[in-house]
């Protein structure tokens, strides 16, 4: 069996070489379809399929609050960390339970200052997680229990290597992290760079140094401010539907206790009401915070149809090659069947030949895919924290690739292998020639192909039309603000020690210049960017006015500058 596999393979590389334009277009047919389709699973794999790289992800959940709450709120599943602390404490159901916030810290190395993202973490982030140090060691509970007792920073393998060149001395130096002196312990493991898929967080501050970390907004201990999120290790044993309904006493009690607060003395009694009625769901976060995931999820399918679409046109296409190249040799063909050659042998090596050019045609296609995953991930929008996603194939995208073109070789070369041995010997072996017309079956199947092709390529053309004029209508969208010659960037001079007097200074200053400059219609400040998807909402009350039951009296808030509306071309 295998010498006749070896006599197959030797015999269908001597073919290719007699027909290098057949060849070349199959194999460029093949690199296309296939390259398209494993550049999408690769992102369907960063973003979709990917656990994450901790001790069993699996059980990991992330909370959070259901309902009206009261107060303020910094961000997407965000609870307090007072009630995180609570949840540490009372909690029946997990192994260990986390917080962390994701922040962009401004740090000072070698006279220079660059905003680098990271978070700040609970002591026992890396003890929950599973995660190690490559270097030094990791944060424990005991650094993380002495409001503004802990200055200390771990950094992610990654911006170790990158920024300080690996070099191992960096263990007990002091770096300035929002203008405070961190000391560094540890290097964390290599291949973790967060729980957030994509956006890679390099250094991490213990939560108890928020203070330290935004001296201008200090929320530690409010339990009115929502800021942090909270994810657990669920026991051994325990699912995620007996999580939940173990938590909802301790929830419900700390809901309880805190409405007793001063907080809540002009609340009324319907908005006592909801916030009672409040819920905590539990949530699995075997992939971690999934910011990629909700937003991309969708395109991400529908581009996966798409080249799985362009792979069926360029298969047909091969195929129709493959039964035109069989109609070309069917006097060669029919010469071995005559001199006792077996239809199966005949097709086993016809299908070799197949599955040999779509095994090259993989080839080809990875350096396709790569290109073209590195395309689509810069086209990924980016904020202060850009998407970092590795688009270098590893295992399972190799078996994924070679899997495609093995499975495209093997049905596509298969019933064109079986028309092409199917011949009536003593008709074709009386016909002159080599290049004979095929037959009746022949001729059906080639145009059944390509009115698939066709049709398939139709398809395709018609959904680019539509995605086309989609685009179009995001581009003549009216935002609310005038768009055109819009440009912003995010300065914070409080990170490097500016007091606030010198920050309101600063931001001034920069702001005369700008409108002294030309060209410059206008020039202004905001804390909340456009188009950001930052979430800062806050309830509310008007004087001499009462809220009706149910009335959403939280709305998102932003802090601007004079000349913010005329700036932006905002009307009343």
């Amino acid at each position: 069996m295998f010498s006749n596999l070896r006599t197959d393979v030797q015999y269908a590389l001597r073919s290719m070489r007699k027909s290098p334009v057949f060849t070349s277009v199959v194999i460029l047919s093949f690199a296309l379809g296939i390259g398209a389709n494993t550049a999408s699973f690769t992102l369907v794999d960063r973003v979709l399929l990917r656990m994450l790289p901790v001790k069993e992800p699996e059980r990991l959940v992330a909370l959070a609050g259901r309902g009206d709450h009261y107060g303020s709120n910094q961000g997407r599943n965000a609870l307090s960390y007072p009630m995180y602390l609570d949840f540490v404490r009372e909690n029946q159901v997990f192994d260990g339970v986390l917080a962390r916030q994701d922040t962009v810290f401004s740090v000072v190395s070698g006279g220079s200052t660059e905003r680098v993202p990271g978070e700040l973490v609970s002591g026992n982030y890396f003890e929950v997680l599973g995660v190690g140090a490559a270097l030094g060691r990791v944060f424990t509970a005991a650094d993380n229990t002495t409001p503004s007792g802990h200055p200390l920073a771990v950094l992610s393998y990654d911006y170790w290597q990158t920024r300080l060149a690996a070099n191992p001395s960096v263990i007990g130096q002091t770096i300035r992290v929002n203008n405070y002196p961190l000391t560094v312990i540890g290097v964390s493991e290599k291949g973790f760079e967060g729980i957030d898929p994509g956006f890679s967080q390099h250094i991490r501050v213990p939560l108890t140094m928020q203070a330290e970390m935004a001296p201008d907004w200090k929320v530690l201990d409010n339990r009115r401010t929502r800021w942090v999120n909270v994810f657990g290790r669920l026991k051994p044993g325990v699912s995620v539907a007996q999580a939940q309904a173990g938590m909802q006493p301790l929830f419900k009690q700390i809901l309880n206790m805190e409405i007793q607060a001063k907080e809540f003395a002009k609340a009324s009694q319907y908005a006592r009401d909801r916030f009672l009625a409040m819920t905590l769901e539990v949530m699995p976060a075997t992939r971690g915070r999934g910011s990629l995931e909700r937003q991309f999820s969708r395109p991400l399918v529908v581009l996966m149809s798409i080249v799985g679409l362009v792979l069926l046109v360029a298969c047909s296409n091969v195929a129709g090659l493959l039964i035109a190249r069989g109609s070309t040799r069917r006097k060669e063909i029919a010469i071995r069947l005559a001199v006792g050659a077996s239809r199966g042998r005949l097709v086993a090596q016809l299908l070799t030949e197949s599955a040999l050019l779509a095994l090259l045609g993989g080839l080809a296609a990875l350096g396709v895919s790569a290109a073209m995953a590195r395309m689509l991930v810069a086209y990924l929008p980016s904020s202060y924290t850009p998407a970092h996603l590795e688009t270098a194939p590893d295992w399972r995208i190799l078996a994924f690739n070679f899997g495609v073109a093995l499975a495209t070789g093997i049905v596509f070369g298969l019933l064109p292998a079986m028309q092409a041995t199917r011949t009536d010997l003593a008709r074709t072996l009386k016909e002159q020639g080599a290049a004979l017309a095929g037959g009746g079956g022949q001729v059906r199947l080639r145009k059944l192909l390509v009115a698939g092709e066709v049709g398939l390529s139709l398809l395709l053309l018609i959904g680019a039309g539509l995605f086309v004029r989609s685009l179009l209508n995001l581009r003549t969208l009216d935002p609310g603000f005038r768009t055109e010659n819009l440009a912003q960037f995010m300065i914070d001079p409080q990170l490097n020690g500016y007091s606030e007097v010198q920050t309101r200074a600063f931001t001034e200053g920069v702001l005369e210049k700008l409108r002294a400059a030309p060209g410059v219609r206008g020039a202004a400040t905001a804390l909340v960017p456009v188009l950001y998807g930052w979430e800062w909402d806050n309830g509310i009350t008007v004087e001499g006015y009462q809220a009706k039951d149910g009335e959403n009296m939280s709305p998102y808030f932003n802090a601007v500058s004079p000349g913010y509306l005329s700036t932006m071309g905002i009307r009343l």
